[in-house]
C-alpha cells in the first residue's frame, strides 16, 4: 500500500527523527538534505541518487541525508514538479505557451521515465540491452524531447530556491533536537546519578554522625 500504516504525521515525525539522528554537523545533516530535495526538482529521473552523492561530496554535506532528502521527489509529488519545471521554463524562455504547438503530456514523460529506468536497469543487472524497448525509448524522447528543455531550464532557478528552503529549516531542526538531547540526559544523569550519589552520602554522614555520639556518649 501507498499510504503509511501509522498515518502521515507519525510517519513524518519518525522520518524527521531519523534525519535529526544522522552523525555530523548540522551544517552537513542540512546541506545534504537540502541537496536531495533539490535534485528531486530535476526532469534527470533515475539520476537523483547519483547527483545527489555527487554534490554532498563535493560539499562536504552529509551523503545519507542527501539520499533521505530525494525522497521529496516521489510518485505523488513528481506530477506538480515536473508541471512547475515546464512552466517556470517557458517562462524563462519567453515562450508563449498559447501559441506554442507543444503540449505538456504527463503520461508520455511517466512512460518514458519508467520504461528508461527499466530498460537501464535490465541493462545494467542482467546485461540485457532490448532493441525494441530502445526503438521505443526513441519514440518517446523524440515526444518529449520539446519539454524537456523548458524543464532543464526552469529546474536551475527552481532547484536554488528549494535547497534554501529546506537547508534552514533542517538545520535549525537539528540544533534544537541536539540542545534538548543534551538536556533530557542531563535530567537522566542527576535523576539517576547524582540523586543516589546525595543519599549515599547523606547515609554516610548521618551513620559517622551516629557513630561518633555514641562513641562520646561511652567515653562520658
Amino acid at each position: 500500500m501507498l499510504w503509511p500504516r501509522g498515518g502521515w504525521r507519525r510517519s513524518s515525525r519518525y522520518f524527521a527523527h531519523r534525519v535529526a539522528r544522522l552523525p555530523g554537523t548540522p551544517y552537513s545533516i542540512a546541506s545534504g538534505f537540502a541537496i536531495g530535495a533539490a535534485i528531486s526538482f530535476t526532469p534527470f529521473i533515475g539520476f537523483h541518487f547519483v547527483l545527489s552523492a555527487l554534490l554532498s561530496m563535493l560539499t562536504r554535506s552529509n551523503l545519507v541525508a542527501s539520499l533521505l532528502g530525494t525522497i521529496v521527489g516521489n510518485p505523488w509529488t513528481f506530477p506538480f514538479i515536473w508541471l512547475w519545471l515546464y512552466t517556470c521554463g517557458n517562462w524563462i524562455l519567453g515562450v508563449d505557451r498559447a501559441a506554442d504547438t507543444v503540449h505538456f503530456n504527463m503520461a508520455v514523460l511517466w512512460d518514458f521515465v519508467v520504461m528508461g529506468l527499466s530498460y537501464i536497469g535490465g541493462g545494467l543487472i542482467f546485461g540485457h540491452w532490448d532493441t525494441a524497448d530502445q526503438a521505443q525509448l526513441g519514440q518517446l524522447w523524440g515526444s518529449i524531447v520539446d519539454i524537456i528543455w523548458p524543464m532543464m531550464v526552469g529546474c536551475v532557478p527552481t532547484s536554488l530556491v528549494v535547497w534554501m528552503l529546506f537547508y534552514f529549516p533542517v538545520r535549525r531542526a537539528v540544533v534544537i533536537y541536539r540542545h534538548n538531547r543534551i538536556l533530557r540526559r542531563m535530567k537522566t544523569s542527576e535523576r539517576h546519578g547524582l540523586g543516589p550519589m546525595l543519599e549515599s552520602a547523606k547515609k554516610k554522614i548521618g551513620s559517622a554522625t551516629a557513630s561518633a555520639t555514641k562513641k562520646q556518649d561511652e567515653t562520658q
